[in-house]
């Protein structure tokens, strides 16, 4: 309530309730668990591979960039996919935050829905195995199916990431 009213006086919004709050909104909720798992991945790498970086003479910048982000980079490339996962399939957020509006606009002032908060809102009220469930469990398919192909892109990234970043080792 307070951030959509700071966010419609700030910039002008007609409705009060839109995309850029619920945007926002999503940032704030996804941000965190990123950075945080983010922060993990460089802890995670073993305390040998930083000492034998220095005992082969390399400054703390070069054991940073070359031997430590390499093997962080699955972990902070997993904490990037989590934050889509999580920002794709979040349903609430966007179902009070961003108008729930059924129409699709290409202004971030309007209200908007998302797929997932499409079907959050309709599913109790439709008829079992009519047309309108039959497009719900598409939506959910479509859910899934993109979900999937994420993942396998972010894999993908990763290890040509990782081979970049080790010359060709891993």
């Amino acid at each position: 309530m307070v951030l959509a009213t700071w966010l419609q006086d700030a910039f002008g919004f007609t409705t009060r309730l839109n995309a850029v709050v619920a945007g926002v909104a999503m940032a704030l909720a996804v941000v965190p668990a990123v950075f945080t798992v983010s922060e993990d991945a460089p802890a995670a790498v073993p305390r040998s591979y930083r000492e034998a970086s220095f005992a082969l003479g390399a400054t703390a910048w070069e054991t940073a960039f070359r031997v430590v982000l390499p093997a962080a980079a699955p972990g902070v490339l997993a904490a990037v996919v989590l934050g889509f996962g999580r920002s794709i399939g979040e349903t609430m957020i966007v179902l009070m935050a961003s108008g729930n509006a059924a129409i699709t606009s290409w202004n971030l002032g309007d209200s908007v829905r998302t797929l997932s908060a499409t079907i959050a809102a309709e599913m109790g009220e439709v008829v079992f195995g009519d047309a309108h469930y039959t497009v719900l469990f598409f939506i959910g398919v479509e859910l899934f199916v993109l979900t999937f192909l994420l993942n396998g892109a972010a894999a993908w990234a990763v290890r040509r990431l990782v081979r970049r970043m080790t010359g060709g080792a891993a």
